[in-house]
């Protein structure tokens, strides 16, 4: 298993599971978007409301924070360069002042990226994994063999880290239809990192600064996502560094309503699908079972409860072998 990662200007040694806080300066994510905002005319971010909530996520438990200026979720549409540039690159600045801990950028703009890493980040993180071409202002197709590789170069001359994740389609349609893997979506998933991460490699990115993510609700249907919950453990013959975002997904609020129904039960019997809080306690499941796992990072939005959730693991013995402790 790996143990340590390596950041722009430092690394990161994994004894236990590490949590990434989020924090969305942005004004349409699907559970805290405007949580940050302004009383102006137009998105602005509250930096000083951002850098406390940062500061909280900290004393909480997140050994990462991670920053994002636009809105991944299905369905939702892309904003401009420049003011994704106008909203994280300020966010970054004031936390990397306020705070001593990496920080993450949640970009798949390779511009964007590099603002971010001369801001003070440390992390990409892309849910692109690399497919975005800035120059073009288009996404690679998944198949696309010859294309810039932007993000790679951004990486390599920045000595960052980055997350590599798969992402079927793009945001605004990855939801449509139903997605699918004629040869599996864990093979396929895996097969596709493969190929990014040799990419990323053949362009000077060395293996101990990659991390992988399945993209769980990134063009997958509710079976998908759970097939690669369970089998997410065969992400480390890829040989880097485990991450996944299992936060507050969808398809976790419709794991509630499938609950429900096959007890006969109504969303007032105590587990209510659209509730953040029934998200958060399915999210702080999902994360003590990516730990038993072995998965490095989970990315999640309330870090106190996933952290207290990981503390009853390890009181109980369950984790303790697991995080050589």
């Amino acid at each position: 298993m790996i143990r340590e990662w390596s950041l722009k200007t430092r690394t990161i040694r994994f004894k236990r599971i590490v949590l990434m806080g989020i924090l969305n300066a942005t004004p349409d994510s699907f559970s805290d978007g405007g949580r940050f905002a302004k009383e102006s005319s137009r998105f602005d971010v509250d930096l000083d409301a951002l850098v406390d909530a940062g500061r909280k996520l900290v004393r909480d438990g997140a050994g990462i924070l991670d920053v994002g200026g636009e809105s991944t979720r299905p369905g939702s549409d892309p904003v401009d360069e420049a003011e994704e540039l106008r909203r994280v690159v300020p966010a970054i600045r004031a936390l990397k002042q306020a705070l001593d801990v990496p920080i993450s950028v949640d970009t798949y703009r390779p511009t964007v990226a590099d603002a971010a890493l001369e801001s003070g980040a440390e992390i990409i993180n892309d849910v692109a994994a690399g497919h975005y071409v800035g120059s073009q202002k288009r996404f690679a197709e998944e198949d696309e063999e010859e294309f810039p590789e932007e993000m790679a170069e951004v990486a390599s001359r920045r000595g960052a880290a980055i997350v590599l994740m798969h992402m079927r389609g793009v945001p605004k349609t990855m939801q449509e239809g139903t997605p699918t893997y004629p040869n599996g979506v864990v093979g396929e998933v895996c097969a596709f990192l493969a190929r990014r991460r040799d990419r990323f490699l053949e362009r000077g990115v060395p293996l101990e600064k990659i991390a992988f993510d399945p993209g769980l609700g990134f063009g997958k249907t509710f079976e998908q996502n759970w097939e690669l919950l369970r089998n997410v453990d065969k992400l480390r013959e890829l040989g880097g560094v485990l991450l996944v975002g299992d936060s507050r997904k969808r398809f976790l609020a419709e794991t509630a309503r499938r609950f429900n129904e096959s007890r006969g039960a109504t969303p007032d019997d105590d587990v209510d699908p659209d509730a953040i809080s029934t998200r958060d306690f399915a999210t702080v499941a999902t994360t003590v079972a990516l730990a038993r796992k072995g998965v490095q990072i989970a990315r999640v939005h309330n870090v106190a409860l996933s952290a207290f959730a990981l503390d009853l693991a390890r009181r109980s013995g369950d984790l303790a072998l697991d995080e050589g402790e």
